[in-house]
């Protein structure tokens, strides 16, 4: 998956949020619209190709407020969209400064 897929699925309303993903978002007070967004101006900064039930990537985004986001995002091959599996706001105790770098 990359980054090219990623943004052209969020165009053309081809991604699908698992109940959790929705969840979050709505409980952090992220609308549509910002998630989007942080997808589109985002990066992907770790693959995990052994995920299960299906590959994925986390991708670190950024909000109008210069907050970090992160979204891990999967796609089974063959699969023509991208699931949002959840999203967060990293925490600085686990990531360097970059918010790309684990600690």
């Amino acid at each position: 998956m990359t980054m090219e897929f990623i943004r052209r699925c969020v165009r053309q309303g081809r991604i699908r949020h698992t109940r959790h993903s929705a969840e979050v978002r709505l409980d952090r007070g992220l609308s549509n619209r910002q998630m989007k967004k942080a997808l589109l101006n985002g990066e992907i900064i770790e693959r995990d190709p052994g995920d299960t039930p299906r590959p994925s990537v986390l991708v670190l985004g950024w909000l109008d407020s210069g907050d970090p986001l992160h979204l891990k995002c999967s796609r089974a091959p063959g699969e023509d969209f991208v699931t949002l599996v959840t999203l967060y706001e990293p925490d600085a105790r686990y990531w360097r400064e970059d918010f790309k770098t684990r600690k």
